[in-house]
């Protein structure tokens, strides 16, 4: 074997570099710190005091206001959970009653201090005698988004209407988009297409019709035993606002393209040991489409979440099923005078998705990638 030259020269440092990758770089720089700007503007002034929030406590420059680490946090940090037994006269039940309850509570002083106006948590309450027991500090703006804003109940409405939204996707979506990648039909190919024209519709064109129909079949079934006298059948409760949801085209689309790469092996093994369609999606399409469906339901969850023009539709007059995106804007115009609240309660809504996304962000990728690439 011939020896190397001892004299050969090295590599220069400089050898790989690129001015095109300079510039791809900070393209790529500039374009994730205009993304997380807002993020980062949004908890920034959800942690201020309304003086700060509306630039009067001597702060110059719209950067130098927003950003979190010019906030002075001990301020704006005060006990708001509070684990208490408290006595007081019962307005309603017109007596005097004890209880040992979580409030979250922002004392007057503590709105007073930090700009909450008459926007307080406090409970007007006669005679209230109060034995704490502990209190868990907290950024008390959001403790006043929260309880101003009513966030628990429509967080709560929410997470009902993700559930039903994503257990319906799960049933309809995964057995349409198997129809059209496994099974032999007439007019499979011109329904798919149909299917897929959808997704140039924009939604907010569709609400309209879509209310008309509802409207239609909750009439039609106000006749039958199905509805009865339930005043709000289908308009106002979960119906309206989970089953035009279930068989997105988009989902529909991303499962038959990876249900397409399925080797036909499989299924001819199933049939030979007398499975059915049914028992193959079950055992064996779900299993090797995990990542696929992780994607459809993250898709359908945030969907679902930030849902606000067919909420408000869907709801009209009444707050038992009304998600938290529409009680979101209706803090939001209550409250426009103090922005550190608006931003809080933003932060509060937004919170859930970032961590599901953060917690699923690698299948996420890979989900996408395995289905949209076989057409």
């Amino acid at each position: 074997m011939a020896n190397l030259p001892s004299n050969q020269a090295t590599p220069s440092r400089w050898a790989h570099f690129s001015w095109g990758n300079v510039f791809m770089y900070g393209v790529l720089i500039a374009y994730a710190i205009i993304s997380i700007f807002p993020l980062v503007a949004m908890m920034g002034i959800s942690l201020m005091t309304l003086d700060e929030s509306l630039g009067t406590a001597g702060r110059t420059g719209l950067i130098g206001r927003m950003l979190p680490a010019q906030v002075d946090t001990t301020r704006d940090i005060s006990p708001c959970i509070l684990v208490t037994t408290d006595t007081y006269f019962d307005a309603v039940l017109r007596e005097q009653v004890t209880h040992t309850r979580v409030l979250i509570d922002v004392s007057d002083e503590v709105a007073a201090a930090q700009g909450h106006g008459f926007r307080t948590s406090r409970t007007a309450e006669q005679n209230l005698v109060r034995n704490e027991h502990f209190r868990i500090p907290f950024f008390s703006n959001y403790c006043a988004a929260w309880r101003g804003a009513n966030l628990g109940q429509y967080m709560w409405n929410t997470v009902r209407i993700v559930a039903i939204t994503i257990a319906g996707t799960l049933i309809f979506g995964v057995t349409a988009a198997y129809a059209f990648a496994r099974m032999e039909f007439v007019g499979r190919d011109t329904l798919f297409a149909i299917t897929l024209a959808t997704l140039m519709i924009p939604s907010i064109v569709v609400n309209l019709p879509n209310l008309l129909l509802l409207v239609g079949i909750e009439n039609y079934l106000t006749t039958t035993w199905i509805c009865g006298e339930v005043e709000r059948c289908i308009i106002g409760n979960w119906p309206a606002l989970t089953v035009p949801f279930m068989a997105q085209a988009i989902n529909i689309f991303l499962m038959r393209q990876h249900f397409t790469t399925l080797p036909n092996e499989l299924w001819e093994a199933a049939l030979m040991d007398g499975a059915g369609h049914l028992r193959f999606i079950w055992s064996v399409v779900i299993p090797l489409s995990k990542p696929v469906i992780l994607v459809v339901v993250l898709f359908t969850f945030i969907g679902a979440w930030n849902e606000l023009a067919w909420g408000l539709l869907a709801t009209p007059g009444d707050e038992t099923w009304r998600p938290i995106a529409v009680g979101l804007q209706q803090f939001l115009d209550d409250e426009a005078p103090l922005p550190h609240l608006r931003m809080a309660g933003a932060m509060i809504t937004i919170l859930p998705i970032l961590i599901l996304y953060g917690l699923t962000q690698r299948q996420f990728i890979e989900g996408l990638s395995q289905s949209a690439l076989k057409g």
